[in-house]
């Protein structure tokens, strides 16, 4: 048999109860150490076994799992600061990088700098210096690629117009 819930509210699908000469309706109200927030009763279920959530694939503990992802694993880095001062995110040279023709690396370069800001943040120091080291590495290959196409755009349209 299921144990219907005990409300204070009255049922809408329940005839109002009769009165006594002109008193009240008779309340009944639930134990307060079951009642719910919202006034009722919880329904005794039986206890259902969940499953543990599948691993996430960032390399990070997922809730529930037994143990850690093998996948990704914390860098040593040598040159990087092990005094515990903040790492770089290299902002200023990835907008810098904006302004050179080299489009998909450089807006990947400030995405890795906006993430590495944002990992500061959190408090991942590890996380903010590997991102901002792959922030670094790509905008100056977007500033050195961009300075190569323009001298070759350059070069070959002098050549066209000393030709002439």
């Amino acid at each position: 048999m299921e144990e219907q819930p005990i409300s204070t509210q009255p049922d809408s699908q329940a005839p109002p109860p009769a009165s006594d000469e002109g008193h009240m309706a008779h309340l009944t109200v639930a134990n307060d150490a079951s009642e719910s927030s919202n006034g009722v009763v919880p329904v005794h279920t039986s206890p259902t076994v969940s499953k543990p959530k599948p691993s996430s694939r960032s390399g990070s503990v997922a809730g529930g799992s037994p143990r850690p992802s093998l996948s990704r694993r914390p860098s040593a880095c040598p040159e990087a600061p092990q005094d515990g001062s903040k790492p770089r995110d290299y902002l200023f040279l990835a907008i810098l990088s904006c302004f050179c023709p080299l489009w998909p690396i450089n807006i990947v370069a400030l995405t890795f700098s906006v993430m590495s800001r944002n990992s500061l943040q959190q408090g991942n120091m590890d996380g903010a210096r590997r991102l901002g080291r792959n922030a670094m590495i790509l905008s100056v290959v977007s500033i050195l690629g961009g300075i190569a196409i323009i001298a070759t755009a350059l070069f070959f349209n002098w050549g066209l117009i000393l030709k002439s």
